[in-house]
């Protein structure tokens, strides 16, 4: 009686530490928080999104994230994305000020997966962002 209450317990145990363990994959996996650096940015984006607080465009050619600061405010800006197609997620963040037009992060993305994206920007209040876009790298 004895052992089977004592490999009752072991099995109640082993099903907890794997239920848990599932659940905490997802959270285990690190958001990636990237600081945006100044750039003399003269190319193309194929998907570029305007904000009248902030511009941002996934590159897929290069994998390179790019954020522009449009107002004068002493707020930072940001690009924040997820990876559809695997389990990575950040945000690339913009507080070099509006004088530096546009700034990137440089990302190394799986070919051919979608990247979900949006523009942010800070304020008093707190962050705002835009609508969510998809671009394929």
């Amino acid at each position: 009686m004895m052992r089977k209450r004592i490999a009752a317990a072991l099995a109640a145990l082993a099903v907890s530490l794997l239920a848990g363990f599932g659940i905490a994959s997802p959270a285990a996996a690190a958001s990636e928080t990237n600081y945006a650096v100044d750039a003399d940015w003269t190319g193309s984006c194929a998907s570029p999104r305007y904000t009248p607080n902030v511009d941002g465009c996934v590159q897929s050619n290069g994998d390179d994230l790019w954020v522009k600061d449009n107002v004068a405010n002493g707020y930072g800006v940001k690009l924040r994305w997820y990876d559809q197609d695997g389990t990575r997620t950040g945000e690339c963040i913009d507080n070099l000020g509006q004088a530096k037009a546009w700034t990137y992060c440089n990302k190394d993305f799986t070919d051919g997966h979608d990247i979900r994206w949006s523009v942010c920007w800070d304020s008093a209040n707190g962050w705002d962002c835009s609508d969510w876009w998809t671009t394929r790298v």
